[in-house]
């Protein structure tokens, strides 16, 4: 495991000189979370996660240790359309380089948590899903009655053997909430019948997860949305997970698991929209895009376009 600091060479873009402030882009507002200062608004902080470890360990694709720069490079072309342009921060990476993931998570939880407890705001790229643990658990030092948001074509909930992988970590979750006397408030939104095996709906019924199928939001976006909005309200704070592979692939082939009648980009910035405008999202990471199967760069675009809505709000 290795800590990477802020690198500037990822956050590059175009000039539009002649238009001055309003010609301004992503990469020419970013800077280096060592160097912040006092703010008005609420800092939101980059942190890389660069792992397929736990993908490799659940017999998926690799090919995800490298998103992190490259969803940087997409995001920093993006044109700023915020009232303020002091908020934005980088604190580099954490890479898994060594087999190693529970190290790895342990220098992850020891980084978030610091952001957290400061009141600024983590946004956590990885890497596979295996991310979403050490995300949870940080959260968790500092907040007990956690909203666990996981936008997703997958419960995540085997169980480990025995190790941790990114197919297990909302069953992690759960048994640390069991072990902590903690309600495991778990909502997966986007789940598609076929991407999960019956033991997983079993399991999740057994777990009491309230989750919300692909169909449910295809045919019914609007009333998925409000019933979020009712659902988010008993919850002190919300964690948000997006999973990549819950877009249909031909919105998003660059995944380590595609998925055949996905969400939309339209349908999942609208739930990103709800769920940021709540007031309660304390900490949101994307997982599982693989370059290697990317076409055209389109699914670093969407991971991009998707963190994005998460900054403007």
């Amino acid at each position: 495991m290795q800590k990477i600091p802020f690198n500037q060479d990822c956050w590059t873009g175009r000039v539009d000189s002649e238009d001055g402030e309003q010609g301004l882009r992503i990469y020419q507002v970013i800077r280096d979370y060592k160097n912040i200062k006092a703010s008005s608004v609420q800092p939101k902080v980059f942190v890389g996660f660069c792992s397929e470890e736990g993908v490799e360990r659940n017999k998926g694709r690799i090919g995800a240790k490298n998103s992190p720069d490259l969803i940087r490079k997409s995001l920093a072309n993006l044109p700023l359309h915020f009232s303020t342009t002091d908020f934005i921060y980088d604190t580099g990476n954490i890479i898994c380089d060594d087999k190693n993931l529970e190290a790895a998570r342990e220098e992850q939880i020891h980084q978030i948590d610091k952001i957290i407890k400061k009141n600024h705001f983590p946004i956590v790229i990885g890497g596979g899903h295996e991310t979403a643990l050490g995300d949870f658990l940080a959260l968790a030092k500092s907040y007990t009655n956690i909203g666990i948001i996981n936008i997703d074509a997958h419960f995540d909930l085997r169980i480990p053997n025995p190790q941790s992988t990114s197919g297990t970590p909302f069953y992690e979750m759960a048994k640390y909430c069991e072990e902590n006397k903690l309600n495991f408030n778990y909502i997966p939104i986007g789940i598609q019948e076929l991407g999960n095996t019956k033991a997983l709906f079993n399991r999740a019924e057994n777990l009491s997860v309230n989750f919300i199928m692909a169909d449910e939001v295809h045919l019914n976006l609007n009333k998925v949305l409000e019933d979020l909005k009712i659902v988010i309200q008993q919850f002190d704070v919300l964690y948000v997970s997006l999973d990549m592979d819950v877009f249909d692939a031909a919105y998003a082939p660059g995944v380590s698991a595609t998925t055949v009648n996905g969400l939309t980009p339209f349908q999942v910035k609208y739930i990103l929209k709800v769920l940021m405008n709540s007031n309660k999202v304390k900490i949101f990471d994307l997982v599982e895009y693989n370059s290697l199967y990317d076409v055209d760069n389109s699914t670093a675009k969407l991971s991009a376009q998707m963190i994005y809505e998460v900054l403007r709000c």
